[in-house]
C-alpha cells in the first residue's frame, strides 16, 4: 500500500536554501520509502513538480490542501524557520493553520528539522505551544531551537535534535556548473553571498571590504544570489562597484549545482545561511555575517568562527576577519570538515524518524 506524505514549507519562491532542504528531504524519503507519494505545497507548483517529481499543490488553494491532508499518512512541517514572525506577522499564522488542519485531517504530523526562533508576539507564542504540543514528533535543526521550544512550554511530543536537511545533498558538477566555473578563469576566487538588509548598509560595507581585499590579496569575487530576484539585484550593484574584481553568477542553478560551485571557492563571506552551509559542507572556510539568530546557531554547531554582526558591520572588520581566515585556511578547512561529519549524521535522523512514523 502506498504511503502519502504532504510537505509544507517556503517552497516555490526561488530561494536556493529552501529548495536545498526540499531536494534533500524528497530524496531521502524516497530512498527510505520507495513507494511513497509526495505532495508539496508550493508557490510555483508546476515548477516544484517538474524539479522534484512530486505533486505540486498551490499553497493558497484551500480546497485542494484539505483534500490532500485528508488523504495523507504523514504531514511534515518544515524545514526552514516557518514559525518566526520577525519578517512577517502573517507568515507564522499560515504555517500554524496548516499544522492545526493536519492535526485533524492527517494520520500523523511531524515538525521536520525546523529552526525555531523566539516569536515576538505573545499570540504566536501561545499558538505555537498549543499546536506543537499536539504533534506526533518534533525534530529541530539546532540546540538553540530546542531551548526555544522548552521556553515556550512544548513538553508533550518527543523533540529530537537533527540538523539542516541540506547537509545530505551531494554536489552536482553539471555542464552548467562546469561552464560557469570555466567562465571565471584561473586564480583564487572568494564567494560573497549577501542579501538586501537594513537599507543596504551591510551590502555596501561588504562591497567596500571586497574591493580592498581584492587589491591586497590578488583575488576575485564570485557574487552568489541565493534568493532571486532580490539577491541578484544586490549582486549586480556590487559588481558595478567592484568591476573586474568580481563576477555575478547569473545562471539559475539548482541547489546541488550551487553546492558544487561553492565547493570550488577558496573562501566564502556570507549572510545567507545556506551559502554558509554549502561552503562548510565542502570544507570552504567561511566568514559569517549574522542578520538572524539562525546564522549564530549554525556557527555554534560548527564550532566557530563567531559571526560578525550586521548591526555594526564595518569594512575594516570584514577585512581583518577575511585576512585571518586566509592565513589559517588549511586548518579551518580541516576543522570544518570534522564539524560537518556529525551534523550530517544528525541530519539523517529526520527522514529516518519520518519513515518510522509510517511503519
Amino acid at each position: 500500500m502506498k504511503r502519502r506524505i504532504v510537505i509544507s514549507g517556503y517552497y516555490g519562491f526561488n530561494n536556493l536554501g529552501d529548495e536545498a532542504v526540499l531536494a534533500a528531504t524528497v530524496g531521502e524519503l524516497r530512498r527510505l520509502i520507495p513507494d511513497v507519494e509526495i505532495a508539496v505545497l508550493s508557490a510555483a507548483p508546476a515548477d516544484t513538480s517538474r524539479a522534484y517529481g512530486v505533486r505540486g499543490i498551490p499553497r493558497s488553494d484551500l480546497r485542494t490542501i484539505v483534500g490532500v491532508l485528508r488523504d495523507c499518512d504523514l504531514f511534515l512541517s518544515g524545514g526552514g524557520s516557518l514559525f518566526q514572525d520577525a519578517t512577517s506577522w502573517r507568515s507564522p499564522w499560515y504555517y500554524l493553520a496548516l499544522v492545526a488542519a493536519a492535526r485533524v485531517l492527517a494520520r500523523h504530523t511531524m515538525v521536520y528539522a525546523q529552526g525555531i526562533e523566539p516569536p515576538r508576539r505573545p499570540s504566536v507564542r501561545a499558538a505555537m505551544a498549543f499546536l506543537l504540543n499536539g504533534m506526533d514528533l518534533i525534530t529541530v535543526r539546532d540546540v538553540t531551537s530546542q531551548a526555544v521550544l522548552t521556553e515556550l512550554g512544548v513538553r508533550r511530543p518527543r523533540v529530537v535534535l537533527t540538523a539542516d536537511p541540506s547537509l545530505l545533498l551531494t554536489p552536482d558538477w553539471s555542464v552548467r556548473v562546469a561552464a560557469e566555473r570555466a567562465r571565471w578563469g584561473e586564480g583564487a576566487w572568494f564567494g560573497l553571498a549577501m542579501r538586501p538588509w537594513a537599507g543596504g548598509e551591510a551590502v555596501r560595507a561588504a562591497g567596500a571590504a571586497a574591493r580592498i581585499t581584492a587589491e591586497r590579496l590578488g583575488i576575485r569575487w564570485a557574487l552568489l544570489p541565493m534568493h532571486r530576484p532580490g539577491d541578484l539585484a544586490a549582486c549586480e550593484a556590487l559588481a558595478a562597484d567592484l568591476g573586474e574584481a568580481a563576477t555575478v553568477v547569473r545562471a539559475a542553478l539548482g541547489p546541488r549545482e550551487m553546492l558544487a560551485l561553492i565547493g570550488s571557492l577558496d573562501l566564502l563571506v556570507g549572510m545567507r545561511l545556506h551559502a554558509l552551509l554549502f561552503a562548510a559542507a565542502r570544507g570552504v572556510p567561511v566568514v559569517p555575517i549574522a542578520y538572524d539568530p539562525k546564522v549564530t546557531a549554525l556557527m555554534r554547531d560548527l564550532g566557530g568562527p563567531a559571526p560578525l554582526s550586521v548591526a555594526s558591520l564595518h569594512p575594516d572588520e570584514i577585512i581583518g576577519v577575511v585576512e585571518a581566515a586566509v592565513a589559517d585556511r588549511s586548518a579551518r578547512r580541516t576543522r570544518l570538515l570534522a564539524a560537518v561529519a556529525p551534523l550530517r549524521e544528525r541530519a539523517a535522523l529526520a527522514p529516518a524518524l519520518a519513515a518510522d512514523l509510517l511503519r
